[in-house]
């Protein structure tokens, strides 16, 4: 079993070291991160853990850290961040949550992942979304959008992000895009403060393959991966993002009640 912690929070550090001592108590190995008041191996790297579950202990920040390193082995989210939207349950809730787990009583529910390339670097598959936007604060950029190698949209935007249905109620959401019922396998292109006033977000088959390039005379860009991974793009270069092979993989005991999650973390969406 693996157990991961939020940093810098005494809250999460304290629903841990609870969560480790009952999953010991049940006579199973725990890696952990973090700081955890245990005697026991810890493991730095998620991606080190050889385990059938892995335990996050924090907010959705902490999900995505880990979901960019896990692989094919499921997350169960304990949410002690703001919002904890990936997140299954709460710490008043964890050990029935995992009670049931190990009973045996939940389900697999498989969020898609996109595969972004830049010139011959390697990033980590990225869950929510990808953002292009400008290095330098106050600056627009200059951007060439491109699906499947089609011209889309060439114009001048604070930004683009490139969403996963999952996250588009992240940061997409915030920036005027849509929320995606998640039986609908998508990408969705938000363009953030575009100089073309009506310029909408724009839906793409979750098949595509969606090139962005920086232009020159104007910004240059940056591109930031789930808000994890920052990385100086050059002018021209594309910018491809695309379904990948993998899949993150969330354990579920909660029926999948879309909306009704969505009413209870979304101010404003009122039925």
């Amino acid at each position: 079993m693996g157990l991961v912690t939020k940093v810098n929070s005494q809250t999460a550090y304290s629903v841990s070291n609870v969560l480790c001592r009952f999953l010991r108590s049940r006579g199973l190995a725990v890696a952990y991160t973090g700081e955890i008041d245990l005697d026991g191996e810890r493991v730095l790297s998620v991606d080190r853990m050889n385990a059938d579950l892995i335990v996050v202990v924090g907010g959705d920040g902490t999900v995505l850290r880990t979901a960019q390193l896990s692989g094919k082995t499921p997350i169960l989210g304990v949410n002690v961040g703001a919002l904890g939207y990936l997140c299954e349950t709460t710490p008043e809730s964890a050990l029935e949550a995992l009670e049931k787990v190990l009973a045996g009583r939940f389900y697999l529910d498989y969020k898609t992942k996109l595969t972004v390339n830049y010139k011959d670097l390697t990033f980590p598959d990225v869950l929510n979304e990808t953002l292009v936007a400008t290095s330098k604060p106050s600056r627009i950029l200059s951007l060439m959008i491109l699906k499947d190698g089609e011209p889309v949209h060439r114009g001048k935007a604070d930004g683009i992000i490139i969403s996963t249905t999952t996250g588009s109620t992240a940061y997409a959401l915030s920036a005027g895009g849509s929320i995606i019922d998640p039986q609908v396998d998508v990408l969705e292109a938000v363009f953030i403060c575009p100089l073309s006033a009506g310029l909408r977000p724009l839906i793409f088959p979750c098949s595509s393959k969606i090139e962005i390039k920086v232009l020159p005379g104007a910004a240059s860009g940056i591109v930031v991966l789930d808000g994890q991974t920052v990385q100086e793009v050059d002018y021209d270069v594309p910018i491809t993002v695309k379904r990948s092979e993998h899949q993150a993989a969330f354990a579920r005991i909660n029926p999948p009640e879309f909306y009704e999650r969505i009413r209870g973390k979304i101010k404003g969406l009122e039925i």
